[in-house]
């Protein structure tokens, strides 16, 4: 049982393979506020979410003929926009090490001390902190509302492993926010 998407029109996708420009308009405004839903908790700049779901539905075009009709299209969608995340993630994160190695007049620029944050702002950077393997199934877990078994398929995992990853992932928050070491800085 899919989360809260309304029945899919197989029909669409075949018209989608055959070319039909006003098929893929339906696609995009049928699951562009899911995928913008799943980006953002990857992303939070608009223009970042914005672009990123824009790679998503070229990539869901470009393979389009991949899609077999009676397949679950929004779980294959959903793994499309996953795998865009991380991959962008990845780039995001080769990037700012070459800055740190290359660049620390650059990346120096933010020694100001920043404002202390409020609880709620504690939880989001020991979020953004989290390694990706650990947030991304946690986030659609608790923000999503996923079950085990379609984060395993969204994220092309065991529903073992995602039980494994959830647990690390409210283990480490938990040491971040609340164990001892979560004060030391």
């Amino acid at each position: 049982m899919t989360y809260g998407i309304m029945e899919f029109d197989r029909e669409l996708i075949v018209r989608a393979q055959a070319g039909d420009r006003s098929a893929h308009e339906t696609i995009v405004n049928q699951f562009s506020s899911m995928v913008f839903r799943l980006v953002s908790r990857f992303f939070r700049t608009r223009e970042d979410v914005e672009d990123i779901a824009q790679d998503v539905f070229l990539k869901v075009f470009a393979r389009i003929d991949q899609v077999h009709p009676d397949e679950n299209f929004p779980g294959w969608l959903a793994r499309v926009t996953v795998n865009t995340c991380y991959d962008e993630l990845r780039k995001t994160r080769r990037r700012k090490v070459a800055l740190e190695t290359y660049g620390p007049e650059l990346s120096g620029v933010q020694t100001v001390a920043p404002q202390e944050p409020d609880s709620m702002g504690k939880a989001r950077l020991a979020l953004q902190k989290l390694d990706p393997k650990l947030r991304i199934p946690l986030m659609l877990k608790e923000v999503e509302e996923m079950s085990v078994e379609e984060i395993a398929k969204t994220m092309g995992l065991t529903q073992t492993n995602v039980k494994v990853r959830l647990f690390r992932a409210r283990k480490k928050l938990q040491a971040m926010l609340g164990g001892p070491e979560g004060n030391s800085k």
